[in-house]
């Protein structure tokens, strides 16, 4: 348990906090608790403005939605017009199918890249017979 979660479960309990501080003098204590109200109202302050926030939205999408509506068109309308073919961002990767044999002498094919990760039996293969990788390519997918 780390320093955080202990302190929480001694907030927690009353019996706990008349413990930590029984020999605090009272206007001490008042000190505390005022910092513990103002920390208190911030956080209150914060979540109604972060709902107030979620509610402007809704109403944004639900008015666009409507909108929308009246004018006869759907997601999918939107989505071919903006042009975006994929989400992924950079290259693409040129993707090959190789063909190796492992330990046992079985032929196996695995589909990958000529860089990055490859599997175990792969780099074994590639180690014992001094092969590059793209030696082993067998077809361009």
């Amino acid at each position: 348990m780390n320093i955080f979660d202990e302190a929480i479960s001694v907030l927690k309990s009353k019996v706990q906090i008349r413990k930590l501080f029984h020999d605090m003098h009272a206007e001490d204590m008042q000190r505390v608790i005022s910092r513990i109200e103002a920390i208190y109202d911030e956080k209150l302050v914060a979540q109604m403005e972060a709902e107030e926030e979620v509610e402007r939205k809704r109403e944004a999408i639900e008015a666009v939605r409507k909108q929308m509506q009246e004018l006869g068109l759907s997601a999918d309308d939107l989505s071919g017009i903006s042009g975006e073919s994929s989400a992924r961002k950079g290259k693409t990767r040129q993707r090959f199918q190789f063909s190796y044999e492992n330990s046992q002498g079985e032929t196996v094919s695995w589909e990958g890249a000529t860089t990055g990760r490859i599997p175990g039996e792969f780099s074994d293969y590639l180690n014992r017979t001094g092969k590059d990788r793209k030696d082993c390519i067998i077809a361009e997918l």
